[in-house]
C-alpha cells in the first residue's frame, strides 16, 4: 500500500511496524511503501493552550494508539473551535482512511488540497488522495476491472501533483511506478476475461448451430424408418389389394366366358324344349337311340381296319 503522508514531525517508518503488501497480481513484484502515521505535533498555527490545539494533541495521541474513531471526535472538537482550520480536517481524513472510509477521506483531503496555502500540507493531501484512489482501485479488481483502472490512473495523477510540488519526493515516484505495473496487470486480467467471454460465446453459438444439425440428422433416420415402415405396410396392402382385386377379377373373367357357354347350352335345350313341347317320351327315346346308333357307326368307321393273315 502506498505510504500515507503525515502531519508534523516524526519518523515516516520504523522497523517492526507492519509493511504494506503490494497489489495482487504476478506483474507486480514490488512492495508499495508503507509509512506508519505519526501525528506527534500539531500544525504551527495551533500552538499554546488553545482549546483547538489541545483537542488536536489529544486526537493525535488516540490516533497513535489506533483509536481512530475517538481521534476523529477530538478533531471534530478542534473544528468546532476553529471551523476554518485545515490541519484538523487533514488529521480527520487520516482517521477515516484508517477506518477504510475512503469516500469521507477523499472529500476531506480534497478540501485541504484546494483550500490550504501551505504547499507542504497540499502535497501531503494530494499524496494521500493518491493513496485513497489506489486503495479503492485495488478493491475494485474483484468487481469491476475498468473502474479499478480508472482509480489507479487517478492515483497516478495525484502523485504527479506531489512531484510538481516536491520533485525530490522519491516515495511518490515509486508509487507511480507501482500503479503503472498494477494497471498493466489489470489490463492483462481484463484481456484474459474478455477472451474467456468470447470463447464462451463462441462455444454457445457452436452448440446452438450443432443442435439443429443434430435434430436434422435425427429426423432423417426417423423419416427413413417411417418410410420403410410405411413401405412395409404398403406392400401387403398392395398385395392384398392386388389379390383382392385381381383374383376375383380373374376368376370372374374366367367364369364370364363360361357363363355364356352354359347359357348357350341351356338355350338350345330351351329351344329344343320349346320346339318340341308336345313330344312324347317314346319319341324322345327313339331319337336318342338313333343318335346312339349313329355315334357307334361313326366310331366304327373311324377305327382302322386290321388285315388278317389267315
Amino acid at each position: 500500500m502506498p505510504a500515507l503522508g503525515n502531519v508534523g514531525a516524526g519518523p515516516r517508518a520504523r522497523p517492526g511496524q507492519p509493511q504494506g503488501v503490494a497489489p495482487t497480481g504476478n506483474a507486480v513484484n514490488r512492495r508499495v511503501v508503507w509509512a506508519v502515521l505519526f501525528l506527534l505535533a500539531p500544525a504551527t498555527s495551533l500552538q499554546g493552550a488553545d482549546p483547538a490545539a489541545r483537542a488536536i494533541r489529544e486526537g493525535n495521541t488516540l490516533y497513535a494508539d489506533g483509536q481512530y474513531t475517538e481521534a476523529i471526535n477530538k478533531y471534530n472538537e478542534a473544528l468546532v473551535e476553529q471551523p476554518a482550520a485545515l490541519e484538523p480536517k487533514f488529521n480527520k481524513a487520516n482517521g477515516y482512511y484508517r477506518l477504510d472510509d475512503l469516500g469521507e477521506a477523499i472529500d476531506l483531503y480534497r478540501e485541504v488540497a484546494a483550500g490550504s496555502k501551505d504547499m507542504a500540507l497540499v502535497a501531503k493531501a494530494k499524496y494521500n488522495l493518491g493513496n485513497c484512489f489506489f486503495q479503492r482501485g485495488s478493491k475494485q479488481r474483484d468487481s469491476d476491472l475498468r473502474k479499478a483502472i480508472e482509480d489507479m490512473e487517478t492515483s497516478i495523477t495525484y502523485w504527479r501533483g506531489v512531484l510538481d510540488i516536491e520533485p525530490e519526493n522519491q516515495t511518490a515516484a515509486e508509487n507511480i511506478e507501482v500503479a503503472r505495473l498494477t494497471i498493466k496487470d489489470i489490463l492483462d486480467q481484463l484481456k484474459k476475461q474478455q477472451e474467456q467471454q468470447q470463447q464462451g460465446q463462441q462455444d454457445q453459438q457452436d452448440q446452438q448451430q450443432e443442435q439443429p444439425s443434430q435434430s436434422q440428422q435425427q429426423q432423417q433416420p426417423d423419416q427413413q424408418s417411417e418410410q420403410e415402415q410405411s413401405g412395409s405396410q404398403h406392400d401387403p396392402n398392395e398385395a392384398q389389394s392386388d389379390h383382392a382385386q385381381q383374383d376375383p377379377n380373374e376368376t370372374q373373367e374366367d367364369q364370364q366366358p363360361e357363363q355364356p357357354q352354359a347359357q348357350e347350352q341351356q338355350e338350345p335345350r330351351q329351344t329344343q324344349q320349346a320346339t318340341v313341347p308336345d313330344a312324347t317320351a317314346q319319341e324322345i327315346l327313339d331319337k336318342e337311340q338313333r343318335q346312339k346308333q349313329e355315334r357307334q357307326i361313326r366310331q366304327r368307321g373311324s377305327m382302322p381296319r386290321v388285315e388278317r393273315d389267315w
